[in-house]
């Protein structure tokens, strides 16, 4: 059931749009703080490292969590970019998912054989992570993390947060999609950084079923770890619907002192 604090907030953007004399769509995804969401989190740390201690390759569609992870979607087309080192010559080949839209279902592909998937483990408190291969794996001992991840969820979900690791300033994309394959928005992340990302359905609604995350990171790619699968988003709270309330009060009250001077 809505909460009444849902149902203000939506009435008061509204009235927003209303006061402002146009109607435009909201943004269907906001960023949001890592914190703000609740719910499971996928970390990886019950997947086997093999006889490597830092990490090894992964082959085939992987379940972790409830979530199944693999390359792609069926409908999405791979192909390959690539981007300068920071200060060098030399380039770095990436996996990209730009083209192409999954297909009705989310059928989630693997990719071709040692360059699919990989796990590392960084020793650290967070242990384990997982990366995308991609395409310029030449040692089974060491996933890059150029590759593209997918992810298929067991049940949409509102909201999504994400751990990045081995952020070095580049780039990501992330793409969210419907069960029905259509696609909800792509987030691009300039300037990645290690830490926590979240993103949320601005209005509520629980229909993000998988996402696509591609990369363009030099030097080690990037790898994720704490997936959290949020059925809910953060609500507002009371002191920014009282601030939006008055806000609307204002427009409100402008636009009738302009509707009044206009029939004079």
């Amino acid at each position: 059931m809505t909460s009444h604090k849902t149902q203000l907030a939506t009435a008061l953007l509204a009235a927003m749009a209303f006061a402002a004399g146009t109607v435009q769509a909201a943004t269907p995804v906001v960023s949001v703080a890592y914190a703000s969401l609740s719910g499971p989190v996928v970390g990886f740390e019950e997947l086997a490292l093999g006889s490597n201690p830092d990490g090894t390759l992964i082959e085939g569609v992987l379940a972790s969590g409830g979530v199944l992870f693999g390359e792609r979607f069926a409908g999405q087309e791979l192909s390959l970019a690539k981007a300068p080192r920071p200060g060098e010559v030399a380039q770095d080949w990436f996996d990209d998912l730009s083209y192409g839209a999954p297909t009705s279902g989310l059928t989630l592909l693997a990719g071709a054989s040692g360059a699919n998937l990989g796990v590392y483990d960084y020793g650290d408190a967070d242990g384990k992570a997982l990366a995308g291969v991609g395409p310029q794996n030449s040692d089974s001992s060491d996933p890059f993390g150029f590759g593209a991840i997918s992810a298929r969820l067991a049940t949409p979900v509102a909201g999504l947060g994400l751990q990045i690791r081995d952020g070095n300033g580049g780039s990501a994309w992330l793409n969210l999609y419907r069960i029905d394959g259509s696609l909800i928005q792509s987030v691009e992340l300039q300037n990645l950084q290690d830490g926590l990302y979240g993103w949320a359905r601005s209005d509520g609604t629980t229909d993000i079923a998988g996402w696509s995350l591609f990369n363009q990171d030099s030097y080690y790619g990037v790898a994720i770890d704490r997936v959290l699968l949020a059925s809910a988003v953060p609500e507002p709270g009371p002191a920014t619907l009282l601030a939006t309330g008055l806000l609307v009060g204002v427009l409100l009250a402008r636009r009738r002192s302009t509707d009044t001077s206009s029939t004079r």
